[in-house]
């Protein structure tokens, strides 16, 4: 269901997650080493200083904002306070939403909206139709998508957006692949989110400083009463002093961002132009990583020969057995990725 693990498997290079190639920032790993030294105190009930800084980042109040374990328990917690009768997903997208859905709401009627193959993948404006003839209670997008990582156009998240405020449903635009995007400020609807009534933005800190195993994400909400409802679904202490510190060290160095995203436009460009010249489907991308599609349906495996991962998209609905999604990484590791394709889909 998920890349990374690399505990089943002797990995070298892991391209089946995608974080920032550059790594975590030296003053954030300066941080969570510090922070050891505080690991026989509970960590802040309030998370005070994170809340606050993210809070003066994107001009909201503090009472909007909602942090979790990951952005997965915040996806869960949503769900719980939400119980929606009807939720939709676009398809193919992250699994996740539909693995808490199913959880917290078994009797939850899913709709899905299946993006096509001839538009890349890409969301188009009849999506709106269908929010407003299903009327949802919940649906979830992802900007830019997972698996293909294409960008919603403006226009149609606008449209989207007005659909969902006009029926009453509860619109989550998952944003935790943004930042790296390059696009995150002309983009992110959570500098505009005080302009909506049911709308909740999420993002982590996961894939833009590359600390996956801290575990932090958030919510930012249209409404304090929605966050309000969505934090009676989280345990307390639910964020440790490490992920709280290196939380508000990470929001002192957004320009951090800015090299990651140069380097992955020039390696995600490579990537495109290396991997079609190996004759495979490559899909357009706007993020830090690629989707693609083999004849070879074995590839995952034969991969691994070479101690490399890759993810397997045929777990995703609309995807079948020969979808693959790489992550845009150091040059020196893409070119070990392209080397061990050509090998293969030349033997």
């Amino acid at each position: 269901m998920h890349g990374g693990d690399i505990y089943r498997n002797n990995v070298y290079y892991d391209f089946s997650v995608n974080i920032n190639p550059l790594g975590v920032p030296q003053e954030v790993q300066w941080v969570l080493t510090e922070a050891a030294s505080h690991a026989n105190k509970y960590p802040d009930l309030a998370h005070e200083k994170l809340v606050e800084a993210t809070a003066r980042v994107f001009d909201v109040t503090e009472e909007q904002i909602v942090y979790g374990n990951g952005a997965s328990e915040i996806i869960m917690a949503i769900v719980h306070a939400l119980q929606p009768k009807k939720a939709m997903f676009v398809t193919p997208c992250f699994l996740g939403y539909e693995t808490c859905v199913k959880g917290a709401v078994p009797n939850c009627k899913i709709i899905e909206y299946c993006l096509l193959e001839e538009n890349d993948f890409a969301l188009h404006h009849s999506i709106t139709e269908s929010i407003i003839v299903e009327r949802p209670n919940l649906l979830f997008l992802t900007n830019p998508n997972n698996p293909n990582g294409l960008l919603i156009e403006k226009d149609v998240l606008g449209e989207v957006v007005a659909a969902c405020e006009k029926v009453g449903t509860t619109l989550v635009v998952d944003e935790c692949f943004l930042p790296l995007t390059g696009q995150d400020r002309q983009r992110s609807l959570a500098y505009s989110i005080r302009n909506y009534k049911s709308l909740i933005v999420l993002r982590a800190f996961t894939k833009s400083f590359a600390i996956p195993g801290v575990r932090l994400g958030y919510a930012i909400c249209s409404r304090k009463t929605m966050a309000d409802a969505i934090k009676s679904h989280l345990p307390e202490w639910n964020l440790s002093i490490f992920a709280q510190m290196a939380g508000v060290e990470c929001l002192k160095h957004l320009d951090y961002l800015d090299e990651a995203v140069s380097l992955i436009a020039k390696e995600r460009g490579h990537l495109i132009d290396r991997l079609k010249k190996l004759k495979l489907k490559v899909y357009g991308s706007d993020a830090n990583f690629i989707m693609f599609k083999s004849s070879k349906t074995n590839l995952l495996e034969a991969m691994k020969r070479y101690n490399i991962l890759i993810r397997d998209c045929s777990d995703f609905a609309g995807l079948e057995k020969g979808y693959y999604r790489i992550a845009v990484r150091l040059h020196n590791e893409n070119e070990g990725l392209l080397s061990a394709l050509y090998d293969i889909i030349n033997e």
